[in-house]
C-alpha cells in the first residue's frame, strides 16, 4: 500500500528539509516533498511507500483535481488530505498549466478577482463542494482516508450561511479530523512548538502531528 498525500503547503513540508523524486509515480516530474512533513512520518512508521502530491500555496480545486487523478488509480493506498485556506482562487491558463492567486498577491488578476468577484459564501459553497466530491469518489472507491483542514471557515456557520452551506457542513462534518478541535498550525501554536517567519510549524511541530495523526489512521485502517 502506498500512502499518498494532498494539501499545501502544511501538507507538502514548506520549511522543513526538503527531498527530491523523480519516479514514475509522481504527478510533476522532479516533484519534491519533505521526508519530515508530518504524512511522511506516518508513512515511514507504517512501513509505507509514501508519493506526496501536495503543492505549497495551491487552493482547494487543485488539490481535489489531484485527489480525482489519483483516485483513478487502482493500486492500493491509502489518502492524507488537507484542504487549505478557503480564498485561494485556482485557475488554468491557456496552456491548461493550474496558477493560484491568493489575497496578498498583487498582481492585475489577483486585485481584479477580489475587488470584483470574490465573496465569503462562494469561498464557503465551492470548497464545501469540492470536500464532498472528494468524499463521495474516495468512497465510492473503497479508497480509506483521512482529512484535516487549515481553515476554520470551512465549517463556520454565523456568517453567510445558507441551508445550502448548512447541509454540505453536516456531511462534511464526521468525515473531517481535527488537532484535539484546532488547525495544525492553531495547535503546534498552542503547544509552544517552533514556527518559521512563513508560519509554518517545524519538525518537532510535525512529528507530534505524525504521533497524533497515527492514532486517527490506526482506527481507519
Amino acid at each position: 500500500m502506498i500512502l499518498k498525500s494532498f494539501g499545501c503547503s502544511f501538507i507538502f513540508g514548506t520549511d522543513l528539509p526538503i527531498n527530491t523524486n523523480d519516479g514514475p509515480d509522481f504527478y510533476e516530474p522532479h516533484a519534491l516533498f519533505s521526508r519530515k512533513a508530518w504524512p511522511a512520518l506516518i508513512a515511514n512508521e507504517l512501513g509505507l511507500n509514501y508519493i506526496s502530491y501536495a503543492k505549497a500555496g495551491c487552493g482547494n480545486l487543485r488539490i481535489l483535481e489531484r485527489v480525482i487523478t489519483q483516485a483513478a488509480d487502482s493500486d492500493p493506498a491509502f489518502f492524507v488530505i488537507g484542504w487549505t485556506w478557503i480564498d485561494r482562487y485556482d485557475y488554468t491558463n491557456n496552456n491548461d498549466v493550474w496558477q493560484t492567486i491568493v489575497p496578498v498577491d498583487k498582481t492585475d488578476q489577483a486585485e481584479f478577482y477580489y475587488k470584483n468577484l470574490h465573496s465569503q459564501y462562494r469561498d464557503k459553497l465551492t470548497t464545501l463542494v469540492y470536500i464532498k466530491t472528494a468524499i463521495d469518489l474516495l468512497n465510492q472507491h473503497k479508497i480509506p482516508f483521512i482529512m484535516t483542514y487549515m481553515d476554520d471557515l470551512i465549517l463556520e456557520s454565523e456568517w453567510h450561511t445558507t441551508p445550502a452551506v448548512t447541509s454540505l457542513q453536516e456531511y462534511i462534518r464526521p468525515f473531517m479530523t481535527t488537532f484535539e478541535g484546532k488547525t495544525f498550525l492553531d495547535w503546534a501554536r498552542t503547544k509552544n512548538y517552533e514556527i518559521s517567519p512563513t508560519l509554518h510549524p517545524l519538525e518537532a511541530a510535525h512529528a507530534a502531528a505524525a504521533e497524533f495523526m497515527l492514532k486517527q489512521i490506526q482506527k481507519t485502517l
